[in-house]
């Protein structure tokens, strides 16, 4: 009998690999807030930035955004046969946005508690080749660098922590962003300050 082939592994997806940094980084380290959990923002929230004061409560939502490097692959390209390093750039502008709501709630059952929620969204950018939205990859060591300063971010905006500064956000650069191609700068996130229009047409490619 022939044997059956495995099925191919796939790569967990970002939130598969931060939901478990998350839940061990707030349920274990201090200060602990273990009534916290974390889910994919919904497509149907509006984040346009010019809606929204990331200062402020919107709808009872805090929002924040947080920036690392992040590679992306477009898997449109490599399955139509480009080579893999012209369909793969990175971006030292990844944009993470967060919104977060604690207070009382009622479950399905009528019970009411109290509890937080954190919905995060990685935004994404835009292949020069074929045009198709993809999202960066991040590896383990950016997914505890985020989800520590996500720790810190809810600790001093909820708790009064005094953390005025939360922690690593990437790192500061002043190399080329495709600002026409990133969903982050068309939504009003981006931390991008460069001359966008010098920027605009210029990759990284790795």
């Amino acid at each position: 009998m022939a044997k059956k082939t495995p099925a191919r592994l796939s790569c967990p997806t970002n939130f598969e690999k931060i939901e478990p940094v998350f839940n061990q980084e707030f349920g274990t380290n201090d200060p602990i807030f273990p009534e916290w959990t974390l889910e994919r923002m919904p497509k149907k929230i509006n984040i346009k930035r010019i809606k929204l004061d990331k200062n402020k409560m919107f709808e009872r939502w805090l929002y924040g955004s947080y920036n690392t490097k992040g590679k992306f692959r477009c898997l449109k390209c490599i399955k139509s046969g480009i080579v893999d390093n012209d369909a793969t750039w990175s971006s030292a502008y990844t944009t993470i946005l967060c919104r977060a709501y604690y207070g009382p709630d009622t479950d399905e059952y009528g019970q009411d508690w109290i509890g937080g929620w954190i919905q995060m969204k990685i935004f994404a950018q835009q292949c020069t080749t074929c045009d198709e939205y993809v999202t960066a990859e991040l590896d383990d060591q950016k997914c505890r660098n985020f989800v520590t300063w996500l720790h810190r971010w809810i600790a001093h905006k909820f708790y009064g922590y005094p953390l005025p500064s939360f922690g690593y956000r990437g790192k500061k650069s002043d190399g080329p962003h495709l600002v026409d191609r990133c969903e982050a700068c068309h939504a009003g996130w981006c931390h991008f300050h460069g001359n966008k229009s010098q920027n605009k047409n210029f990759l990284i490619k790795q």
